[in-house]
């Protein structure tokens, strides 16, 4: 935390930013400000709601430097980062809190009172980095004055879709300087305004579509005019249709493209070692809004299914990929599955590691300074992750059986002004070399020691958690009562 100076500039502001930083990474099964006064040396429930509700430090400076040190430790500060847009919720109850309203929580699948936040992670080779992030606001919580004064919310935020957010968020890490390279989300970013307007900023995609999102095949016979009926001679004249684009639903391609032009591609490598394998096509498509009145330019629309029998409409998937007319299908599949899962990866660690549902406070500026230092926590985690032995030798696998190395980094290639229409993508096999990390076994003393650190941080808990003080001063009471009779 010391390296980070310039955000935390008085003294008394970095050593609370330490202990909160012991307090998140400590094994406290609740970690606020309350636990941690009781677990972490020096640390107070007052001195912390100061920290995150009135200290004056930036979040936003703060995302910035951590995300360049971690770049500059991996030796990837030079090199174009892959970056994955995605949400976090959980349930939170208060109506004062801020964000808190009735809405979809991804980790129950359902709609219940809880907070979202819009997030930005890079793609890393030793992990996800959480670059940055905002909390979301409905209309109705972004419409009400008296709760938005109440909590602190900037005066100049208004209500903003998640895409308008991380269309936000992906300008403030293009302004600190950082090289990006593709651009992943799943079907909630994938509407025709998100991808027009990473196509404004150059920008790279894949994106996940709904089934009931609408393209447009170039080269397909447009819908025929047709004319008006005769008029009867009472009543308002009929008018007629004008010729106009044929227009498919995403979900109904699966159907009308033949069995033969389905190929089976591996596109990762499974837990067990095995390759993952599936069905793909790609296309080039037009993405077109509902009543085709805008379109986006010409695009790939890479199209999926399971490789043995298809099961149900849930099994069918399809990307948008704004590459060069020029892709494979296999680099559009390891594109399309470039998305490492965030769920897993990032946000059960940043729960249950770093406390990320666990701040207590309602202001807009503290939740923010909150989540700045779970970004801390987990990068540090990541971080230290690195020294450790390293994974036995890579599996590699092909169409062709023969291993290869990955190709170095290169820069994004330039899209042409009119790209020539291409119906099917070519049958370029491109190899692919995937780690498999194990865990390696650990030596005896390593054993012994997180053994005791495991029994420490349960006796902290229980002391913690039991209020063995007060219970044993009231057993004291009780039987100098008891001696007294």
């Amino acid at each position: 935390m010391a390296r980070f100076r310039p955000v935390f500039v008085r003294s008394d502001t970095l050593r609370q930013a330490v202990l909160y930083m012991i307090g998140l990474l400590s094994g406290l099964e609740r970690k606020n400000g309350e636990t941690m006064e009781a677990a972490v040396p020096g640390a107070r429930q007052r001195s912390v709601w100061d920290f995150l509700v009135r200290s004056p430090w930036l979040a936003e400076l703060a995302d910035r430097l951590r995300v360049f040190d971690a770049l500059q430790q991996m030796g990837l500060a030079d090199r174009r980062l892959n970056i994955v847009i995605d949400e976090v919720g959980w349930r939170k109850k208060g109506k004062q809190t801020v964000g808190v309203a009735r809405q979809y929580l991804g980790c129950i699948g359902k709609v219940d009172n809880g907070q979202v936040a819009v997030t930005l992670h890079g793609c890393c080779t030793d992990g996800d980095l959480p670059l940055t992030g905002e909390l979301y606001l409905n209309e109705a919580w972004a419409a009400d004055t008296e709760r938005r004064e109440a909590a602190r919310v900037p005066t100049t935020l208004k209500f903003r879709t998640k895409p308008q957010i991380a269309l936000a968020l992906i300008d403030r890490v293009l302004a600190w300087g950082l090289l990006l390279g593709w651009i992943h989300a799943d079907a909630g970013y994938g509407d025709l305004g998100t991808i027009q307007a990473l196509r404004e900023r150059n920008l790279r995609c894949s994106i996940a579509v709904r089934a009931n999102a609408r393209v447009r095949l170039p080269g397909e016979e447009w819908i025929a005019a047709v004319p008006p009926p005769p008029y009867a001679g009472h009543g308002r004249p009929r008018v007629g249709q004008p010729a106009q684009p044929r227009r498919h639903l995403v979900g109904e391609l699966h159907a009308i493209v033949p069995s033969t032009l389905w190929r089976d591609v591996p596109y990762r490598i499974g837990v067990n070692g095995h390759p993952l394998t599936a069905q793909f096509v790609a296309l080039r498509a037009h993405l077109t809004s509902d009543h085709g009145e805008a379109e986006t330019e010409e695009l790939w629309l890479l199209l999926e299914r399971p490789s043995a029998a298809p099961g149900t409409k849930q099994d069918l998937k399809q990307y948008v990929i704004t590459g060069p007319d020029t892709m494979s299908v296999d680099e559009l599949a390891q594109v399309a599955h470039g998305r490492p899962i965030i769920e897993r990866n990032s946000y059960e660690n940043a729960k249950q590691e770093a406390g990320l549902d666990e701040y207590q406070g309602r202001s807009w500026i503290g939740f923010h300074h909150h989540l700045a230092m779970v970004w801390f926590a987990l990068t540090w985690l990541m971080l230290q992750r690195r020294p450790l032995p390293p994974p036995p030798l890579s599996t590699a696998f092909s169409s062709s059986d023969t291993p290869a190395p990955v190709p170095p980094p290169t820069e994004p290639p330039s899209f042409p002004a009119s790209p020539v229409p291409l119906p099917l993508a070519a049958g370029t096999a491109v190899p692919v070399v995937v780690a498999i990390p194990t865990r390696s076994p650990l030596p005896l003393p390593r054993q012994l020691w997180e053994s005791v650190q495991e029994v420490r941080r349960r006796l902290i808990e229980w002391f913690a958690g039991m209020r063995f003080r007060e219970h044993l001063f009231a057993a004291l009471g009780i039987a100098r009562s008891a001696a007294l009779l």
